[in-house]
């Protein structure tokens, strides 16, 4: 195949390093701005090309060694090659760029990113794929397990339990089938707790084979019959709660319902919500995504009332169970689809009245939220995204309606990934 010298401007979201090729946009992976590099183009797709990697000409001021001899294989990470000042600047960038473009979002007030209180060490979670006796992550784009004893992304003691699980479970002869399990860290306790999805196991002794795993304060079971369909809970042993802090409340949670991975940078974003949120103790909150209370729970100890809607039942149970282990009376929490809620309860929140929405969506955002606001408009709306183009797109919508951006932050919760997570205030324009 026939290679091309090529300069690399710029990063794009998903991490690919941008360059040009007789004016041809191309992407090359593991590339850094101000790479000089030989590439071979792999696909041509007519607006752009793809090109992978040969050998660095002249290399970028931005690189480092990556930390991790599986980087380049896991599909883990894909920031590594770039020094953390180096991540930080271009995803700021990045999310900048895609404000401006499909947001039409010109100058907002962006404050300095918040970095992580470490770059590695910092996942208090994570689930391990397995093919026999080998775990690991998948190998980018594929299914193919990338066997590994450790990740430098992880905690230590989420690193230790999952390397005696190893050792302990699976080269056990005649265990079940595991098809992954997941590893969290109870941070008030520091303790462990193990996820299992496996086959059927009749009569096989979990417990007996978990007691060499270090930290472990519990475990629960999972069974499916192949990979293609939904496990069913079936066992739980000893304590299976994760237990963390963030904005003067105490969080416990089964380890199936999810939580945040990063929890040093998680006090971060709670406390920038609230400020965004410009909370005095007398505003009434409505907290869409509410999860186990995780936004909910530090606003309503600052506002005057809060309503979390959350669809998944187990963590509406939490958050409940939290509010009560908090002694914080003044949460509410409901089951159900966030803009089917806010459209079936719009009636009753024009009468009542809401001061501040906080929106917290998955990666696909929200697109029906800003009709749903039409009629009941509050005052602010905080919007935290893990999606720069959906964040762009919603707040466009937004911008419909008569908001503003008035404060913006990048909080970087997944260092050395391409992930971008930020945080939005907007008002309504006077």
């Amino acid at each position: 195949m026939q290679t091309s010298i090529i300069e690399i401007t710029s990063l794009v979201y998903g991490g690919k390093g941008l360059g040009r090729i007789d004016g041809k946009v191309v992407f090359v992976p593991y590339a850094a701005p101000g790479d000089i590099a030989e590439v071979e183009i792999t696909a041509d797709k007519g607006g752009f090309s793809e090109a992978v990697l040969k050998k660095l000409v002249k290399p970028s001021p931005l690189r480092v060694e990556p930390a991790c001899g599986f980087y380049g294989r896991c599909g883990g990470c894909s920031l590594q090659h770039m020094s953390y000042e180096g991540q930080l600047e271009w995803k700021l960038k990045i999310l900048e760029e895609t404000l401006r473009r499909i947001g039409k979002l010109e100058g907002a007030p962006f404050e300095s990113p918040i970095a992580s209180p470490s770059p590695f060490n910092y996942r208090s979670r994570a689930r391990f794929h397995v093919d026999g006796v080998r775990a690991g992550f998948f190998e980018g784009g594929t299914h193919r397990v990338v066997d590994m004893d450790s990740c430098p992304l992880l905690d230590p003691l989420v690193n230790e339990t999952f390397a005696d699980f190893k050792r302990s479970v699976l080269s056990v002869k005649g265990r079940p089938v595991i098809y992954s399990f997941e590893v969290g860290l109870s941070e008030v306790d520091q303790k462990t707790v193990i996820s299992i999805l496996a086959a059927p196991s009749g009569g096989f002794d979990w417990g007996a084979f978990l007691k060499p795993v270090s930290h472990l304060k519990g475990f629960e079971v999972w069974v499916m019959k192949d990979r293609t369909r939904k496990g069913k809970f079936v066992r739980a042993e000893k304590d299976t709660r994760l237990v963390y802090e963030a904005g003067g409340v105490r969080f416990s949670a089964q380890i199936s319902v999810f939580s945040q991975v990063n929890l040093g940078q998680n006090r971060f974003l709670v406390e920038k919500v609230a400020s965004f949120a410009g909370l005095s103790g007398k505003e009434r909150v409505l907290d869409l995504y509410c999860g186990v209370g995780n936004l909910s729970l530090p606003m309503a100890k600052r506002a005057a009332s809060v309503v979390g809607v959350e669809s998944s039942g187990q963590a509406v149970e939490e958050a409940r169970a939290n509010a009560q282990r908090n002694a914080i009376k003044n949460a509410e929490f409901y089951e159900g689809d966030a803009a089917a809620w806010l459209k079936q309860d719009l009636k009753k929140l024009e009468k009542d009245g809401m001061d501040v929405l906080i929106l917290d969506p998955p990666r696909g955002g929200e697109p029906d939220i800003a009709q749903a606001l039409s009629n009941a408009r509050p005052d602010r709306v905080v919007y935290v995204s893990c999606s720069p183009p959906t964040l762009a797109r919603d707040i466009q919508k937004l911008a419909g309606l008569g908001y503003r951006v008035s404060s913006a932050v990048l909080v970087d919760m997944f260092p050395q990934t391409y992930h971008i997570e930020s945080i939005l205030g907007l008002e309504l324009r006077s």
